[in-house]
């Protein structure tokens, strides 16, 4: 068999999802985040932040992309509160890249409408107190706080979904909802969220060291704008085209790579984020007759020569950040707020080791340069 016939008969085999199935499964996971947002709405106390009904679907699931086996589904929720000011780090240094930090108004600013209970004090029972910067909002207690109310809807969603059962585990920062349905397992990330123009805060904060206080810090997120960039994948480029499809076997790559290599860096060491900026970056500079059905071999090795040139660089650029071009053509800004554009560039392994990086890209080597012997393994 040719390297397309391979790359098609893994694809048919052992990588996609029928439609009907998948979308089977994500309407009934929308159905369960959208009882627990109901139930969570009792347990809410007036002066705790406002909890929006209507979940957002983000991710593989919602993007077209998504691989077997596994049924994840990701979903931000909404919340509103007292925020005075959100600052990221254009103009405040302190803060990481890809993050921000959320201001709230002052006690005194709130004392004339206040609702606050007085043994339920929103600063303690929210924001941490960051020297030079007041009270700001805390991602962490906001997740703690958001996985309690969570916790007491178990019985709930049992009894709206009989035959189904339910469970919660912690899968940082979301709350991990695991669903047995039909003899299969779910696994649904909740996280609260901030909106930000078209763009988001989620309650994710920062691990790493910084002048701030980790908690204060929110990943700032584009997963709404992500599911654009596909949506207009869909209308720019040839019907049939070979994007998803080239995505989708280079996840499963990933994902099951140490099946073949246990210590694989590939599968552990790079996040399936990564090569979904990889898809965007050659989008935008290749012509759409490039993503014709027939080009998958070509542009498959083509991304998997991008991750191993960038990781070579320890840069892979994010896919709006600090990236100008969207300044210069306007095709694919997809409503993110322009101030995001005139950041520094941000550099996704920024935080990922030089010998991660490498390890990585020794194996991404051995997989382009064996990528029929690869193939021929998984189809084992």
């Amino acid at each position: 068999m040719s390297t397309l016939q391979l790359l098609e008969d893994l694809y048919a085999r052992k990588v996609t999802f029928s439609d009907s199935e998948l979308l089977r499964y994500r309407e009934f996971a929308e159905q369960v985040v959208l009882t627990l947002l109901q139930e969570v709405q009792k347990q809410r106390r007036d002066g705790d932040p406002v909890i929006e009904s209507k979940p957002i679907g983000t991710g593989s699931a919602f993007e077209g992309v998504k691989v077997k086996p596994e049924l994840e589904f990701d979903f931000m929720v909404p919340i509103q509160t007292n925020v005075q000011q959100i600052v990221f780090c254009d103009t405040d240094p302190h803060v990481p890249s890809r993050f921000g930090i959320v201001k709230t108004q002052q006690k005194s600013q709130l004392q004339s409408k206040s609702t606050w209970k007085k043994d339920e004090d929103f600063e303690t029972k929210f924001c941490t107190d960051a020297r030079g910067y007041g009270f700001l909002l805390s991602a962490d207690k906001i997740r703690k706080w958001f996985q309690s109310l969570s916790d007491r809807t178990l019985s709930a969603l049992e009894k709206h979904f009989p035959g189904s059962t339910f469970r919660f585990q912690q899968h940082d920062p979301a709350r991990n909802l695991l669903v047995i349905k039909d003899g299969k397992e779910l696994n649904i990330d909740i996280v609260p969220a901030i909106a930000y123009g078209n763009a988001f805060l989620v309650a994710k904060q920062c691990s790493s060291e910084i002048n701030l206080p980790n908690e204060a810090t929110w990943r700032l997120s584009f997963s709404t704008s992500e599911r654009d960039f596909f949506e207009k994948m869909k209308r720019v480029l040839p019907c049939n085209s070979c994007h998803l499809k080239c995505l989708q076997i280079l996840k499963y790559l990933r994902e099951n790579d140490d099946q073949l290599r246990p210590s694989s860096h590939f599968t552990h060491g790079l996040r399936s984020y990564y090569l979904k900026t990889a898809l965007f970056h050659l989008v935008m500079e290749s012509s759409p007759q490039a993503w014709a059905a027939g080009c998958l071999e070509q542009r498959l090795r083509e991304m998997i020569k991008y991750l191993i040139d960038r990781l070579g660089e320890g840069n892979i650029p994010h896919i709006f950040l600090g990236n100008k071009r969207h300044l210069v053509n306007p095709q694919w800004r997809l409503d993110v707020p322009v101030k995001f554009f005139h950041h520094t560039e941000a550099n996704l392994l920024e935080y990922v080791s030089k010998t991660t990086m490498e390890q990585a890209r020794l194996r991404l080597v051995q997989i382009r340069d064996n990528l029929d012997g690869i193939l021929h393994q998984h189809l084992q």
